[in-house]
């Protein structure tokens, strides 16, 4: 059970820090809503909106301030009354001021979370003799982030980052094999989904919960991945498998997406336009491949009182939706809102690999 729980009863908080210092109480007073979007999938956004002028003076305020300079560092924290936790870390990228004729002057501030420094330029570079998770650290350090990386094992001769961001390369080298990118403040982490890790919190229906709308379907799911390539060096095929059983967590549920597929017929995907080095390389594609499949059986969306646990890359219980859709799901993206005039809510999406 989460520390929010019952949270209806207190009054919403949220505390900014800029290079870690709290707001005045003229900024902050003058802040009018914040919006943290949190997404697995790419690096995650933040939006602080003020009021921007003195009545008194006469003149624009935060507009031209030093304390929102592009880099400045920005932890946003969120929670109740004196308990807060931070839901994001991370830089001003953009200023967005809003002047309209006949209402007050407002500035938006807009950062990312430090993955954003990954999508700056492109180059060309290779990698001989690395595996996957030497070449993600490499890069990391590189843009000043700390790599925290499960060994990804398999040593490849030669990759090669043709003319792409070291985002786009670093996450096709993530997808490729079933990892995720996800960071922690300057914590850059390359690694599967943490499916089987505890749950952060539980959520139940009308207690908090107050939409909740899961999709199970079967039509992505395969009882096997096969990936089939030659081997240049050895002159011959190889190929890589992975089946119905190494899915990995069933998450509370009883049976996995490539196990209920199994009333259909023989059912296989086959990937032949990943290049190949090895049988290493194959299986673990294959088992990558599969366990993303896997996990997109049940996919969800919710909406809950405001509860700054909720977070991306986290497990979360769900209850009371039924025997079917309730248990434990993975968390892929989020939104936090608080407004004064609207208090604190929070939205997510999140995927299940069984019911």
């Amino acid at each position: 059970m989460s520390e929010y729980s019952g949270v209806k009863t207190l009054s919403p908080n949220v505390e900014v820090l800029i290079q870690g210092q709290k707001l005045s109480t003229k900024s902050d007073a003058d802040l009018l809503e914040v919006t943290v979007f949190e997404d697995i999938d790419a690096p995650s956004m933040f939006t602080l909106e003020f009021l921007s002028w003195d009545l008194a003076k006469s003149k624009f305020t935060w507009i031209d301030d030093s304390l929102f300079d592009i880099g400045n560092e920005v932890e946003i924290k969120m929670g109740y009354q004196n308990t807060v936790k931070t839901v994001i870390f991370g830089e001003i990228t953009g200023l967005e001021p809003e002047f309209s004729q006949g209402a007050t002057p407002r500035l938006v501030v807009r950062g990312h979370d430090l993955r954003h420094r990954l999508l700056r330029g492109s180059k060309t570079k290779s990698f001989t003799k690395m595996k996957d998770s030497e070449i993600f650290s490499d890069i990391a350090r590189a843009r000043n982030l700390t790599p925290k990386v499960k060994d990804s094992e398999v040593k490849h001769d030669y990759v090669l980052q043709h003319n792409q961001t070291d985002w786009d390369f670093l996450k096709s080298r993530a997808e490729r094999i079933g990892y995720e990118i996800v960071i922690e403040k300057k914590n850059i982490f390359f690694q599967p989904p943490q499916i089987d890790s505890q749950k952060v919190l539980t959520l139940k229906f009308k207690e908090g919960l107050s939409e909740f709308f899961p999709r199970l379907s079967t039509m992505n799911q395969v009882e096997k991945v096969e990936v089939r390539g030659w081997l240049p060096d050895d002159k011959k095929e190889t190929l890589g498998k992975a089946a119905a059983g190494k899915e990995g967590s069933k998450m509370s549920g009883k049976k996995t997406g490539p196990q209920v597929v199994d009333s259909f017929g023989s059912s296989t995907a086959t990937i032949v336009h990943q290049p190949i080095k090895t049988k290493a390389e194959a299986d673990q594609i294959a088992l990558g491949q599969f366990k993303d499949m896997a996990l997109a059986y049940i996919t969800a969306e919710g909406t809950c009182a405001g509860n700054p646990t909720l977070q991306i890359a986290k497990v979360i219980d769900i209850q009371e939706v039924g025997k079917r859709f309730s248990g434990l799901y993975y968390v892929t993206s989020t939104e936090h809102h608080y407004s004064h005039k609207s208090g604190y809510q929070t939205s997510f999406t999140a995927r299940r690999t069984a019911s």
